[in-house]
């Protein structure tokens, strides 16, 4: 067999669908966090900060493009090995299993599910932000909001923010899917040790803990802003 037949062979088992859930999760959470990173500038003294931020990051379209090409490629790869497993649970028959296994296999299924269900909200809220944020459809206006910094004519990211989370209903669309993401990172990133088999009895605790210090993390920080939004913080 060759190298390409072996990596093909190896992702129709489930354990190779696992590791490609497990790695593509890895590249997401990094993006996750550093996303958030810079999105707590709007935090900062001024308003220019995040706007520069932003500036930086559209500056270098080469590297935004391969660093977008990159994390479509994780996301597509994650939601392909996700649905797989899950359907492959789904549709598998529990012959012969023990009360307790039968119960064990019940928790194991439910889990896949409901991690279908919270990625299924979360790729549904990514592709609106986009449109909302990035492409800018869901609101033209935002395309003509402008500042000077440094000299130089920049988008107004910190306004469009301030602008986009000054409705109720988007503001809670945002804050339900980071308590989703919340969810499913807290199941997620525990499971990714598991499956790269790093996780022991020893180290158990210590990845769940760091797990659930993750996704409280990650909620308060991306929820923080639409909240301060609404509570005027800022004004238009």
């Amino acid at each position: 067999m060759t190298g390409n037949q072996e990596i093909l062979g190896f992702l129709k088992t489930s354990i190779g669908r696992k590791w490609v859930v497990a790695l593509t999760g890895l590249i997401l959470i990094a993006f996750v966090v550093v996303h958030m990173a810079g999105n707590l500038q709007m935090f900062a003294p001024t308003a220019d900060a995040i706007n520069r931020y932003a500036y930086l990051l559209k500056s270098n379209s080469l590297l935004l493009w391969a660093f977008r090409l990159v994390l479509l490629t994780a996301v597509a790869g994650h939601i392909w090995a996700a649905l797989s497993l899950a359907r492959e649970n789904r549709v598998a028959k529990p012959v012969d299993y023990a009360v307790r296994g039968r119960k064990s296999r019940l928790h194991v299924t439910l889990a896949s599910v409901t991690m279908v269900i919270s990625g299924t909200v979360i790729l549904g809220f990514v592709i609106f932000h986009l449109l909302h944020f990035t492409a800018q459809v869901v609101d033209r206006s935002y395309v003509s909001l402008e500042t000077v910094v440094d000299g130089k004519t920049m988008h107004d990211v910190h306004r469009m923010v301030v602008q986009g989370f000054s409705k109720p209903l988007i503001s809670g669309f945002y804050i339900l899917a980071m308590g989703l993401l919340f969810f499913h990172l807290r199941h997620g990133a525990a499971s990714v040790f598991q499956t790269l088999g790093i996780r022991d009895r020893n180290l158990s605790k210590v990845i769940d803990a760091g797990s659930w210090i993750l996704a409280v993390v990650l909620f308060l920080g991306f929820s923080s802003i639409p909240v301060a939004v609404l509570l005027g913080f800022w004004k238009l």
